[in-house]
């Protein structure tokens, strides 16, 4: 599933496609569950979302969100030579197409490229993952990225001064291209699955008009998956929380664990569901392990010896940006003051 071109190109390029993760039968199956939950919505809404992406309604604890980690993780145990791995619980994506009349197409300044990784994580700390339901070619919506870019994350974080990068600016594009980096989409099969380094500089992009197949819709599952060796007693309480209350966490999986607070604006639509349970596929122990519930034993120590896990420990330099981490948490404090008193009143 996983090969060494993969593992080189995500050296090289900072991006790979893998395919046949999940099959076209699967892959149908999924579409059909989503689209009877989309359903569930009343006649003309549509579930709270950014740029396809949907982080509410406890969407990364649905059935085929599960069902899509559970088939993503040999492909991890590749990369990181273990199979002892935590998962995150992760956000979806479903993006209708813009010509049914409720979506925009892209346009040149549709600019939504990032990185998720913060400088005060030095080097590598985790490769991310995007599951496609559906087949998606370059016009379709799809996955954008400056190729080649994670080389010089370290370099381009320092000289802008920026601890988090929440979006690239044109000249920072020129930056970039002086670098030999190089914006594009990237095409993925149905079923395949996009990886790439979290110091990637990436987005989603919306389709293009006069795209080859029109009416072509977005299923995505996102997912992240590191050594659970790296994990905290802090960090795994976070996991256990999430899973419990079927909250979706942010990308990384086993260090500095976050819960996403998914709230939903009081003018998008409400979450249909009222009660909501963890499907049977996220209580099997293989499941509980990647959630961090259920502890790995010594009969799970299958390391293959082939993967970065039982060498690789990621670095940090908190020190250098402490003041932007304490700014951080400053505001952090002051959103959730603000929230709770809206909440009072």
């Amino acid at each position: 599933m996983f090969t060494e071109e993969n593992r080189a190109e995500l050296s090289s390029k900072g991006v790979t496609v893998v395919p046949s993760v999940i099959s076209e039968v699967d892959c149908d199956r999924h579409q059909q569950y989503f689209r009877d939950w989309l359903s569930k919505f009343p006649s003309g809404q549509w579930p709270q979302s950014n740029n396809s992406l949907i982080q509410s309604y406890k969407s990364g604890h649905l059935q085929p969100a599960w069902e899509a980690r559970l088939a993503a993780k040999p492909v991890f145990a590749e990369i990181w030579g273990t199979k002892k791995l935590l998962s995150s619980m992760d956000a979806i994506a479903i993006g209708r197409p813009p010509e049914e009349g409720e979506e925009k197409f892209w346009s040149p300044d549709n600019n939504t490229l990032h990185v998720d990784q913060k400088a005060d994580r030095v080097g590598l700390h985790a490769y991310q993952g995007a599951v496609y339901l559906e087949e998606c070619a370059e016009d379709d919506w799809t996955f954008e990225v400056i190729e080649g870019s994670h080389k010089h994350f370290d370099q381009f974080m320092e000289q802008t001064g920026q601890w988090r990068c929440r979006n690239v600016k044109s000249p920072d594009l020129a930056w970039f291209e002086g670098k030999g980096c190089y914006r594009r989409r990237v095409p993925c099969p149905k079923g395949g699955m996009v990886l790439w380094d979290s110091r990637l500089f990436h987005s989603s992009a919306r389709p293009l008009e006069g795209r080859q197949h029109p009416g072509r819709w977005r299923f995505v599952v996102f997912v992240c998956m590191t050594p659970s060796a790296w994990a905290t007693p802090s960090d795994l309480e976070t996991k256990r929380k999430a899973y419990t209350d079927l909250e979706l966490t942010k990308h990384w999986p086993s260090q500095r664990v976050r819960i996403f607070t998914g709230e939903i604006d009081p003018e998008q639509a409400k979450d249909p569901i009222e009660m909501h349970v963890l499907p049977e596929v996220a209580k099997t122990d293989e499941a509980r392990r990647l959630a961090g519930v259920l502890p790995y034993g010594e009969e799970n120590d299958d390391s293959n010896g082939d993967g970065l896990g039982q060498a690789f420990t990621p670095v940090w330099d908190k020190e250098k940006w402490v003041a932007h981490i304490e700014e951080h948490k400053k505001r952090k404090r002051a959103e959730e003051k603000k929230r709770a008193e809206s909440i009072q009143s």
